[in-house]
Parts: structure tokens; C-alpha cells; sequence
């Protein structure tokens, strides 16, 4: 007994110094992070429409709360779990983007996941854009389907790779885009990406985290037009709660039977505490707000924001602009002598972007004025040499 408790904890210690090795050497590269609180003019969260703070969503709280409204689920949703708010909100939701039916879930990395790891099976092959979210890339890796990676938003990589997949099996093809990219801030082309879901009898699945709320006529995502058009034949849609909308959670869009499939089978579903009741409460809410005149004269100042930005900086004319510096290190000084003049900006690094690519994500939202850009342009050209 006595020789296997220090055998154990010989490994331990060897783990720890494997640890603290590992540690030091991303310190050496520029790629060491750390948590640091909010402090600054805001140009790094996702909160695009400044909804995170609005008084009307403040409001609505504070009465739900007031009026005995549940803070807690108190247990997974197929239990007692399931309460009326996500109900309401499931419904509200389905209007809102035109879906046959939706699932809520406490976090769109959550849904990502849950989504790839249920639908997929062993016999089926999903492509995906070789930028696609961390939280679908772990979805992917975690079912059982072959998997094979197409270049980024080249309409003629994802079908080199359908003929390919097809060629590997006779199962369910599965295309995994984003509707905006989160480090690049450039627009899937899901127009052309669809004709070839249809061509391939595939299915589209378009991660709106950056869209929900931004992008489309009404807020309701890149790929609003395609979806009043196509409706849900070939689609999925992945909408994030927690960015542009202002709260928490994912909520997936899909036909009834893709969401009945994901009721009865979906681990991360089943075995999961429900979201809180407040949380999906205060996401109806947003959704509300986003389809209201506020809304709109929300998205349309962002519009005139992110227009500016991109005369500045370049990058694809959405609320994400890429500022590429290249090296971690460089980029790493640059953004903290930009917080020391008070801009809350933050370095990107590999790996979550490639190589070579290392950035500052200048992030926009409904709330700045255009002056801050001319003046955070000023500031930035001062740290450069």
C-alpha cells in the first residue's frame, strides 16, 4: 500500500512539472492567456446590439423575478425540468426564424457538441470548413462519421469533397459551415453551399452565432433570404443566445423530425440540467427586441459602424474586423499597450487562428459612436513602429 501511494504520487508530481513546463513554454511563444475583467471601451465582446445592458431586458428580469418566477430548472428537461418559459420560447423561437420546431440548449457550445455527436453516424461522412467553430470541431470529433476538411469558403472544396464522401459511403452527407466567421468576420456562401446540399442530397448545417440578431433583413441570421426561400429542406440552423442576443444559450432549428431525434437520443439533451427558466425567459424577450424598431435602428447604426471599420481596416465589412499583426508576440504587446490607453481589445493567437495569422479582433457593437473609431485608428497607428 505504502509503495503504491508514493508510486502515485510520484506521477503526480511528474504531471504537475509536465504542467508547469508546458506552461512556461507557451509564456516563451506569446501564447500564454490568463482571465482579465472587462476594463476599457468595449471592442472585444460579442454583445453586437448592446442588448447584454438594455433596460428592457433589465426589466423584464426584474418583473419575472418579482412575480415568482423560477431561477432554476431543478432537473433535466425530459424530468421535471421542462418548464413553461423554455416552452415559450421554443415556440417563439420557431416563428421568429421561420423553423418547423426548435431545442434549447444552456450554451451554444453545448448544442454544437450535442448536435454532430447525435446526428451523425458511422456511415456517414461530415464536411467541414476548415475555420468552423472549436464547438463543432469538438461535435465532429466525437461522432462516429468519417470526417473530411474543405477549404475555407471554397464552394469547389466542399464539392471535391461530397464526390469524395461519396465515393467512401452510401450514408447521410453532412456540411458544417458558419454563417460568419468568428475570427475573419467574412460571409459564408450559403446560397451556393446549398445548391450543393441539394445536389449531393446533404444537409446543411450554418452555425449563426455571429449572425443570430445581426445579419438578415430582420435579425434573423445570414441566412434569412435562403430560409424564406427553402425553408428547413437540407437546413439546420445553430442560433447563439449569448451574443448578439445578450443572454445565454443555443437554440437549433431543424424539421420536427431532427428535433424529436434530438429529444429522445441526444446525450447532452437527456442528461443535462435545463437551462434556467430566467434564461429562456429573457432570450423571448431578446428575440422581441430584435424584431422591434429598436432592433432594427440597432442593426442599422452597427451596419454604418461596421461600413466605417471597414474602410479603416479592411476585412469584409461586418462588426468583425480582422486587425492581422502576424507575430503572437507583437500582437500580444500591441494589444496591451492599446488597454493601457484605455481600448478593451485583446490579442488572438494560434490556435485558434492559423499560423502566422495572429490578430486583433476589433469587435463592434450598436452602442459605440463613430468618433471611437477615428480615435482608437489614431491610437492603434501609435503603438506601430
Amino acid at each position: 500500500m505504502r509503495q503504491t501511494g508514493w508510486l502515485w504520487l510520484r506521477c503526480a508530481r511528474g504531471r504537475l512539472i509536465e504542467f508547469q513546463n508546458k506552461i512556461h513554454a507557451l509564456k516563451e511563444k506569446g501564447r500564454y492567456r490568463s482571465l482579465s475583467l472587462p476594463d476599457g471601451v468595449d471592442l472585444t465582446s460579442n454583445d453586437y446590439l448592446g442588448l447584454a445592458k438594455h433596460p428592457d431586458l433589465r426589466e423584464a428580469a426584474i418583473s419575472y423575478l418579482q412575480n415568482g418566477g423560477a431561477i432554476g430548472a431543478g432537473g433535466s428537461r425530459l424530468l421535471r425540468g421542462h418548464c413553461a418559459e423554455h416552452e415559450a420560447l421554443e415556440n417563439y423561437a420557431a416563428e421568429f426564424f421561420a423553423a418547423p420546431k426548435t431545442l434549447y440548449f444552456s450554451s451554444g457550445f453545448q448544442a454544437n457538441v450535442t448536435l454532430f455527436q447525435t446526428l451523425a453516424s458511422r456511415h456517414d461522412v461530415i464536411i467541414f470548413d476548415e475555420f468552423v467553430h472549436a464547438s463543432a470541431r469538438e461535435g465532429i470529433q466525437n461522432s462516429h462519421a468519417q470526417h473530411f476538411k474543405a477549404r475555407h469558403n471554397d464552394v469547389n472544396s466542399f464539392e471535391d469533397m461530397c464526390k469524395k464522401a461519396q465515393q467512401k459511403t452510401t450514408g447521410q452527407i453532412w456540411i458544417a459551415v458558419e454563417s460568419v466567421y468568428s475570427m475573419d468576420g467574412d460571409i459564408a456562401p450559403l446560397d451556393d453551399l446549398y445548391a450543393l446540399a441539394k445536389r449531393y442530397d446533404a444537409m446543411l448545417i450554418i452555425d449563426e452565432a455571429h449572425g443570430s440578431g445581426v445579419m438578415g433583413a430582420h435579425g434573423k441570421g445570414a441566412s434569412e433570404a435562403l430560409i424564406a426561400q427553402q425553408g428547413y429542406d437540407h437546413i439546420i440552423t445553430l442560433h447563439t443566445c449569448g451574443k448578439a442576443m445578450g443572454v445565454a444559450g443555443g437554440l437549433i432549428c431543424a424539421s420536427c423530425d431532427v428535433i424529436e431525434m434530438m429529444v429522445n437520443v441526444a446525450r447532452g439533451f437527456i442528461y443535462s440540467t435545463a437551462p434556467m427558466p430566467l434564461q429562456a425567459y429573457l432570450v423571448q424577450k431578446s428575440l422581441e427586441l430584435i424584431g422591434s424598431n429598436d432592433g432594427d435602428a440597432r442593426r442599422k447604426r452597427l451596419n454604418s459602424l461596421s461600413k466605417k471599420a471597414q474602410q479603416i481596416f479592411g476585412g469584409a465589412g461586418t462588426c468583425i474586423v480582422p486587425i492581422i499583426i502576424g507575430d503572437d508576440e507583437k500582437t500580444v504587446a500591441t494589444a496591451k499597450m492599446l488597454q493601457q490607453k484605455g481600448w478593451d481589445i485583446r490579442a488572438i493567437r494560434p490556435p485558434t487562428v492559423p499560423e502566422g495569422t495572429a490578430r486583433l479582433r476589433l469587435s463592434l457593437n450598436a452602442d459605440l459612436g463613430e468618433d471611437v473609431l477615428d480615435n482608437f485608428a489614431a491610437d492603434f497607428e501609435s503603438t506601430m513602429p
